[in-house]
């Protein structure tokens, strides 16, 4: 059992994108739920649905054999938690202007477009590098 679930499923997902996988299983949480329902509506999965011994298969994207990602990246982790107001959101927009950003907000999980539009800040998880 791996000790931080969000980066053992973000580093599945990248080695899958690298050996072309179609699909990877993995042990669901509430956490990795929230993320894949994400995922999905961003298209980066085509879809994930729950088998017999309660596991998950996910479905990867891809289109002319290049997966819908090119990386993910975990940004906090259980040693270095990095916590953002919108001032220092805006900052790592700046920085990475092509990524998208999944933070955890008091409201759930939600993108930076959505915490920049509410106005809310939070805990950046996630960097999602989309094509």
């Amino acid at each position: 059992m791996p000790n931080y679930l969000i980066s053992d499923f973000i580093s599945r997902l990248n080695v899958a994108r690298k050996n072309r996988l179609k699909t990877i299983i993995i042990t669901p949480s509430r956490i990795i739920l929230e993320i894949l329902k994400i995922f999905e509506n961003l298209g980066i999965i085509r879809g994930y649905y729950f088998l017999d011994d309660y596991k998950i298969e996910i479905i990867l994207k891809y289109n002319r054999s290049k997966c819908a990602f090119m990386n993910l990246k975990v940004l906090s982790k259980p040693g270095k938690r990095i916590y953002v107001n919108l001032l220092n959101l805006h900052k790592l927009k700046e920085k990475y202007p092509n990524d998208i950003l999944l933070l955890s907000t008091s409201k759930g999980l939600m993108l930076d477009i959505d915490c920049i539009k509410t106005q809310i800040s939070g805990l950046v998880l996630i960097r999602i590098n989309i094509i």
